[in-house]
């Protein structure tokens, strides 16, 4: 069973003011035969996001701020919702794709460009934040219906999938990758608000929808 997300619970922007590192992690099969040749197989066609918080020294009330996720995501079990603090927005990359078996309805994409030779990536964006959400035919804004929790967008009319583009920021479904989290205390005070805690075991990971 997938993991399930809690939409209503976001990563409070005082941890990630704080400082956050991080990886994205794909995974390929590589294979040297005995004359020296290696060939590569492709095992993820999707690139999985990592944040590590807690990396740096947190004031108290963040700390609580991550502790209290941790307790109501039950240490991962449900996952909830993250800004990247370097990729939460669709601008030129923007890209839908009419979902299978429907007539109106699509799914949006952010794509990856290499601009010398053109090649691309999609990347299916299932958690947008609606209210920011523009949706263009031919480059003109229409009225659509965006779902917060699946990343589809209804269209009344019927236009041509290379015709329809958006705007907007999205959210990373993520959850505690480990069932611990460990602290330090790293500047002590005679009074908890003055403390300073790191984490370095604090791990999210992308959950893929």
């Amino acid at each position: 069973m997938s993991i399930l997300i809690l939409p209503d619970v976001v990563l409070s922007n005082q941890v990630m003011e704080a400082g956050v590192r991080g990886r994205q992690i794909r995974r390929n099969q590589r294979v040297r035969t005995a004359n020296g040749v290696e060939s590569i197989n492709v095992v993820w066609d999707r690139t999985i996001r990592e944040y590590d918080l807690g990396t740096v020294p947190l004031r108290r009330s963040a700390w609580e701020a991550l502790e209290s996720l941790f307790e109501v995501t039950d240490a991962g079990a449900y996952g909830f919702l993250m800004m990247d603090p370097k990729d939460s927005s669709a601008g030129t990359g923007g890209r839908v794709a009419l979902v299978p078996g429907e007539t109106s309805v699509y799914q949006l994409f952010k794509r990856y460009v290499e601009p010398v030779s053109g090649r691309y990536k999609d990347r299916k964006i299932t958690r947008p934040r609606a209210s920011t959400v523009v949706v263009s035919v031919s480059g003109v804004a229409t009225d659509a219906t965006v779902d917060g929790e699946t990343g589809r967008v209804t269209i009344e009319s019927e236009p041509t999938a290379t015709d329809v583009t958006w705007t907007g920021s999205f959210y990373v479904p993520v959850h505690f990758l480990n069932d611990r989290i460990d602290w330090s205390m790293v500047v002590a005070g005679p009074t908890p608000d003055g403390r300073f805690l790191t984490g370095p075991t604090v791990t999210l990971q992308e959950v893929l929808e």
